[in-house]
């Protein structure tokens, strides 16, 4: 197998001049490599605009989200009812729920809120509720939406280079072939007819 040095020195011989020992199929298979990494580096910029979008998008939302959304004080009103879950020999306490009352904006607010701790009845907790008083999810916080938006970007480019390596092995299978019969070709033209041996 050629290694990657070994290869790149192929490219460039097959991409310069006309030398005898250089193939068609040589110097397809050249163009299709300068085109993979040509396509490899038009798609940073791509990834870095798919960053910036999905940043700014993200970042809206967050502090959208911190806007709208206010932590209160909620009193348990019983106690949650916690459920063992596992699998198999390993098992774990499960987030629960327990009803609530909490005060928003001068109103009485009664619902379900999520327990991760060992409180009870008439321990307070804290949670996130709506405009309406609601109980909803914690905001996103900026940090977590620059994080996504630079994942967004990651993922963006590898996809496109996986796509990009998997159409040129694809390309590089049929050149081997190309070469393989070329070099067949050949090799019957210069012995004569195999079935003479």
């Amino acid at each position: 197998m050629t290694s990657a040095a070994g290869y790149l020195r192929r490219t460039r011989r097959s991409l310069r001049g006309r030398s005898p020992l250089v193939r068609r199929t040589d110097r397809v298979e050249a163009r299709v490599f300068s085109l993979l990494v040509a396509a490899m580096l038009l798609m940073i910029p791509v990834a870095a605009i798919v960053v910036v979008n999905v940043q700014n998008t993200q970042v809206a939302m967050a502090q959208q989200q911190l806007a709208e959304r206010t932590m209160v004080t909620a009193t348990l009103d019983a106690d949650p009812v916690v459920a063992d879950s596992g699998w198999g020999e390993f098992s774990y306490i499960a987030p629960s729920t327990a009803p609530a009352t909490w005060e928003f904006r001068g109103v009485s607010h009664h619902g379900d809120v999520q327990i991760t701790g060992s409180e009870g009845a008439g321990d307070e907790v804290q949670v996130w509720v709506d405009r309406a008083g609601a109980v909803t999810l914690q905001p996103m916080s900026v940090s977590a939406a620059e994080f996504s938006s630079v994942l967004a970007g990651v993922a963006v480019y590898m996809v496109a280079l996986v796509t990009a390596c998997g159409l040129f092995a694809l390309a590089h299978w049929g050149i081997e072939r190309a070469r393989s019969r070329e070099w067949s070709r050949e090799i019957e033209a210069f012995l004569g007819s195999t079935s003479s041996h």
